[in-house]
């Protein structure tokens, strides 16, 4: 009788652990969709990239307002060209303002796209990525990518549109897909972009004719958990909203496959109460620390990362079983939670980061940008100083002062994409960290933003009349490590504010000291 009420504990503890499995499976849908929606933000923005280079060239500017047969070669040069930094052969094309294509790269038929969303945005102005359309010359389901070609006085003449090949991101979500999760990405219509079909027989697209908007409708704000039936299962469906295309990011996780693992705790833990019925008391003890043990440690883990502490040392468990796994999932989610938990940790005035959470990210960056596949990419380091924000402070008072510093932190975030990490180190010191750049010329070209836009600071409706000094640190030519970086970037500021502020440098390789 003495084991009963180990079986109780035993019993208790496996419903409870239902509870701590449901929130542990919200946070793994949530850091798998945030892992997606950087994937797809980074394959969007190296097509716009390379799509607003391509439109800043005078030929296709002078083509638009004028086509002649004589600089088709040209044309038809530049455009497949692009193909080659993509090292595939989707459908570059060039349309008109009326609307009409002028030139495409496949030498398929010319057409009016006037009823297409991407070209109204075109003509607005706008950089546009469409939901899933079927192509005019080929029926195919296509998502299309499209900017704006502008004229000296920078009105619209144009559309430079790019037919983006979504295998290689069909390929990416399958390979984070797994046994217990399905991922789903939706357009803004509901209707299917890529799937895993692990789990649930999610159908393609042009199969189910938007079957899955309901999620997407569902689906309220940037991000959270919906309980709801998918496909006649009861399952825990994590989303998040891409911000740069408005696609819905889903993770889809059943419910039966937490239930199996509760069910499957009882029915051994019961086992082996009975068990210990026949089992003298030193046999019942040793069970009892090597079953109820790892359930309580990893009952711990799961409630401290739930509650957000990230001070937890791994769970060490080597059974190959069922608690081997868990073991093995919480470990894996404390090591991805400290990722990502860098989100809350902001600068309390200005709303960016703070300076420990901007040094964790410079370090993630660098870790990531040393396994880059570009060898020729750069990664940028800038250390910003307001000149004479003392005497701001000193003459107009802090809060003023405070008033300035909150304004410059939006014009800055405004210069910048949104998964660049701009800091603020306190007083009127500034940091921002860029990676995946093609070369220096965009490095001087946010250097000297930075500069004018402060320059023209307003701050109620008056120029503060502030300047920035600018060190900057470029990987890899002056280090792969912070400490490095930030060192080159503080030695370029010395030599900015040397040589009379309000400017920016970069010192050579050499000069590091």
């Amino acid at each position: 009788m003495g084991a009963l009420p180990f079986i109780f504990v035993i019993i208790v503890d496996a419903l409870n652990t239902i509870s701590e499995l449901e929130k542990a499976a919200e946070e793994n849908g949530r850091i798998r969709n945030l892992i997606i929606s950087e994937h797809v933000t980074e394959l969007m923005e190296e097509n716009f990239y390379v799509l607003h280079a391509l439109a800043l060239n005078p030929a296709i500017v002078q083509y638009l307002e004028k086509p002649t047969r004589e600089m088709d070669h040209v044309i038809e040069k530049l455009l497949k060209d692009t193909n080659s930094v993509f090292k595939d052969s989707n459908l570059m094309a060039l349309t008109g303002k009326n609307a009409i294509q002028l030139f495409r790269t496949d030498n398929s038929i010319l057409v009016n796209v006037k009823k297409r969303q991407h070209f109204k945005e075109a003509m607005e102005g706008r950089d546009f990525v469409s939901d899933v359309i079927v192509s005019m010359s080929t029926g195919k389901m296509i998502v299309v990518a499209e900017v704006a070609v502008k004229d000296s006085v920078y009105k619209p003449v144009g559309m430079l549109q790019r037919n983006l090949n979504l295998n290689a991101l069909q390929y990416f979500v399958d390979t984070q897909g797994s046994n217990e999760v399905s991922i789903l990405i939706l357009d803004r219509q509901g209707k299917v972009i890529a799937y895993s079909n692990k789990i649930v027989n999610f159908l393609e697209e042009h199969e189910s004719e938007g079957r899955y908007k309901f999620i997407a409708e569902e689906a309220k704000g940037d991000s959270g958990s919906i309980h709801m039936q998918v496909n006649g299962e009861p399952a825990l469906v994590n989303y998040s909203k891409n911000k740069l295309t408005g696609w819905t990011i889903v993770t889809v996780q059943p419910y039966h496959f937490m239930l199996e693992q509760v069910y499957t705790k009882i029915f051994r833990s019961t086992l082996i109460g009975l068990l210990m019925l026949f089992i003298v008391s030193v046999t019942a003890y040793l069970l009892s620390v090597r079953v109820t043990k790892p359930i309580i440690e990893i009952k711990n883990a799961a409630d401290k990362i739930v509650k957000g502490n990230t001070n937890i040392e791994k769970i060490e468990v080597s059974s190959d079983d069922e608690l081997g796994q868990m073991a093995e999932a919480f470990n894996k989610i404390r090591s991805a939670r400290d990722v990502y938990r860098i989100e809350s940790e902001l600068d309390k005035l200005t709303q960016l980061y703070n300076k420990t959470t901007t040094e964790t990210v410079c370090k993630v960056k660098l870790e990531t940008f040393g396994k880059r596949d570009n060898p020729d990419s750069l990664l940028a380091l800038y250390v910003i100083d307001l000149d004479h924000f003392k005497e701001i402070n000193d003459t107009l008072g802090h809060q003023f002062g405070d008033k300035v510093l909150v304004e410059f932190a939006r014009v800055l975030r405004k210069q910048f994409r949104p998964n660049d990490c701009i800091g603020r180190f306190g007083g009127d010191e500034f940091v921002v960290i860029i990676d995946n750049l093609p070369g220096m010329e965009i490095i001087l070209r946010k250097a000297k933003q930075i500069k004018d836009v402060t320059e023209n600071l307003t701050v109620d409706g008056k120029i503060t009349g502030i300047t920035a000094s600018i060190g900057i640190a470029i990987a890899p030519q002056h280090g792969m490590d912070y400490e490095t970086l930030f060192k080159s970037a503080d030695k370029s500021l010395y030599h900015v504010k040397a040589n009379g502020r309000n400017g920016y440098y970069y010192v050579s390789a050499e000069d590091i000291g």
